[in-house]
């Protein structure tokens, strides 16, 4: 049963990564660490109203030595680059003082032992309309492995709540870029969203790519577009990139951006995409077709105007 148990965590664990989140990916590294699952929790909640939550640590089978953690709980937020950041940040941090553990802060896992981290929160009865953001931070004990490197672990259960009340959901999207031209490499459109609202909300983002004389796509992500999470005050970069682009085209490119309850913008461009050496090839080629027709007409000109004399003319 223990080990059933082990199997179901590890398997939610990879269901519940967010990849996007370097500090909440599994550990890759020797396996000296521990894991996590789920890694997040999603929760709307009113005034006075108190909450009941938990996650699992795993020390997994594979290891050879127990591991020993200790809990925090801190706030964070995610930057441009999508990366979080774990740290307080003013009004949108204050759920850190409401959640309390009601696990032992230190505990020790034996190889293939399970740990369940049970805690509360308590929305006070006033609390700010909108988004709170926070994270129990599990680390582990510094340890040694055979060849006496000191490795500390640390993974976070990120904690997005948003607070019943005025609601507001709004956006900027202060950048949208696609090229005119490339020369190598792949068609990349790029974008800049800003959550001007209270509460975090999901950016969206489409690129679809057609021939210049066709309307049927050669690429499109319009069934899984790529989405990003974005949070209150905070400006999310998205890149979303057609791999392996053909060396040669030209190509109508559509990319919209749409933010949850928010802003919608599309551009649509020309987008060519040429090699230089291509480029040299044809313009050498073109400069050297013209040379002989210009060289043509200047000689037939010379002739009509030099007529040669017949055969058997004399002065």
């Amino acid at each position: 049963m223990k080990k059933l148990l082990l199997t179901a965590v590890i398997l939610l664990a990879s269901l519940f990564v967010m990849p996007s989140a370097h500090a909440e990916e599994l550990y890759s590294g020797p396996m000296t660490g521990f894991m996590m699952s789920p890694m997040n929790a999603r929760i709307t909640l009113k005034p006075n109203e108190t909450y009941n939550g938990s996650f699992y640590i795993v020390n997994p089978e594979q290891n050879t030595i127990p591991v020993t953690y200790y809990l925090k709980v801190q706030g964070f937020y995610r930057d441009e680059e999508n990366n979080a950041i774990f740290e307080d940040v003013e009004g949108r941090s204050q759920i850190v003082n409401w959640i309390a553990l009601k696990s032992p802060e230190t505990n020790t896992l034996a190889p293939g032992e399970i740990s369940k981290v049970y805690y509360t929160i308590t929305i006070p009865n006033n609390p700010p309309a909108g988004g709170q953001y926070a994270a129990i931070t599990a680390i582990s004990a510094p340890i040694k492995d055979t060849i006496m490197i000191t490795e500390t672990v640390a993974m976070n259960f990120t904690i997005f709540t948003e607070i019943d009340g005025k609601t507001e959901r709004s956006s900027e999207i202060t950048e949208l870029k696609l090229p005119f031209f490339l020369s190598e490499g792949n068609i990349i459109a790029s974008s800049k969203v800003k959550n001007t609202g209270n509460v975090h909300g999901t950016a969206t983002y489409t690129l679809k790519i057609t021939p210049l004389f066709s309307n049927t796509p050669v690429y499109s992500n319009e069934s899984e577009p790529d989405k990003k999470l974005v949070l209150p005050d905070r400006t999310m970069k998205q890149e979303t990139t057609w791999e392996n682009t053909p060396t040669v085209g030209i190509f109508n490119v559509t990319y919209r951006v749409e933010f949850e309850g928010g802003d919608v913008e599309e551009i649509t461009r020309l987008v060519i995409k040429c090699p230089i050496w291509l480029i040299i090839v044809v313009t050498l080629g073109l400069a050297g077709f013209i040379f002989v027709i210009v060289k043509t007409i200047k000689s037939k000109k010379s002739k009509k105007k030099n007529p040669q004399p017949a055969a058997g003319d004399s002065n």
